[in-house]
This record gives structure tokens, sequence and C-alpha cells, in this order.
């Protein structure tokens, strides 16, 4: 009897470490392929986007205050417990360095792409009021290679606000190339976190 008691209880142990386990494996791929499909979608898109105040608040502050945050907590937690070690912080004095600052920038960037590739993406497929303004072209640069030929990089200054802003455009390249330090109009759509740009005048 003793022995089918310790065999009932040993099986049930089991089946809950495996539903758990699955469970785990499923709340990781889910959340890998939502990370992946945002990036992909900011990549392909790539939106020209002037942030407001709300979405540098977001960013800048609201992001690397969370990620401090859930850094503390894992620490809290883990920090006694020799598997979560073995597992995620072998090797040398200079690999866990090196892992230590790799897994803040992996939470940063997985927190950027649950939240600000949304914001963008609604800003994109959600109509909002016509906007309009007037920037300052300060200097124009070249796009990386993943972006291809037809883009150029424009930094413009805001002659209101005195900040400087940075878009990716693909339009009238050879155009835009030669105004600079010359003042543009934006023309594009307002939303809750930003500007969606949509043509530029000049």
């Amino acid at each position: 009897m003793l022995l089918l008691k310790y065999s009932g209880d040993l099986c049930s142990f089991i089946k809950k470490e495996v539903r758990r386990g699955f469970l785990f494996l499923l709340f990781v791929f889910v959340f890998t392929m939502l990370i992946g499909l945002s990036l992909d979608w900011d990549e392909f898109y790539d939106p020209a986007f002037i942030p407001n105040a709300r979405f540098a608040f977001i960013e800048f502050k609201l992001l690397p205050i969370l990620t401090v945050l859930i850094i503390y907590i894992l620490l809290k937690k883990y920090r006694n417990n020799n598997d979560v070690k073995s597992q995620f912080f072998t090797g040398s004095k200079l690999v866990k360095g090196f892992l230590f600052l790799m897994y803040p920038c992996l939470i940063y960037m997985s927190l950027w792409s649950l939240s600000i590739v949304p914001i963008k993406y609604m800003a994109v497929h959600r109509l909002g009021e016509i906007w309009s303004k007037e920037y300052l072209l300060t200097s124009i640069g070249v796009c990386c290679s993943d972006y291809g030929n037809q883009c150029i990089k424009l930094n413009l200054l805001d002659l209101s606000t005195k900040k400087n802003y940075s878009i990716r455009w693909y339009l009238d390249t050879k155009e835009l190339q030669t105004l600079k330090n010359k003042k543009i109009n934006l023309v594009g759509e307002k939303s809750y976190f930003g500007y969606l740009v949509n043509e530029i005048q000049w």
C-alpha cells in the first residue's frame, strides 16, 4: 500500500512538473514570437515618426525603470538559487560580467518591442488628426545598409522647442539633399504619442 501511494504521488508530481514545463515553454514561445513579429514589422514598415513628450517618457524613463525593477525582483528571488546560477551565469568572470550587462539589455529590448512598436503600429493604422509643422533640415545622413539605397536620414530641428529629431525617408531623396539648412514642412497625422510623417513639402 505504501509503495502504491508513493508511486501515485510520484506520478502526480511528474504530471505537475511536465504541465508546468509545458506552460513555461509555451509562454517563452509566444513571448519570443511577439517580440520577433514586433521587430519585423518595425523594420519592414519603418514609419517616419516624430515622438512627443509622452513617447519620450515611456522610452527613456518608464522602460529603464521597469528594467531595473525586473532585474531587482529577479535577483532578489533567485540570488541564492544554485540551479539558476549554473544555467544563466556560468563561465569565467569576464563571461559573467558580459552576461550581467547582456541580460538587462535583453530585458529592455523586450519591453521596447512590446510597447514602443505597438505605439507606432497604432499611429500607422489608426487615422488621426491632420498635422503639419515646419522644421529646419540641419543635416542629411546615410541609412545603414539594411534599409536600402533609397533611404536617407533626415536630421531635423524643431524651431519652437529647439529639440532635434531624426527620421528615415525614402521619397524625393535627391531633392531633399539640396535642402540642407533650409526649412521644410512635414505633413502627416497626429497621434497620442507623436506625429506620423506622410509627406514633406518645401
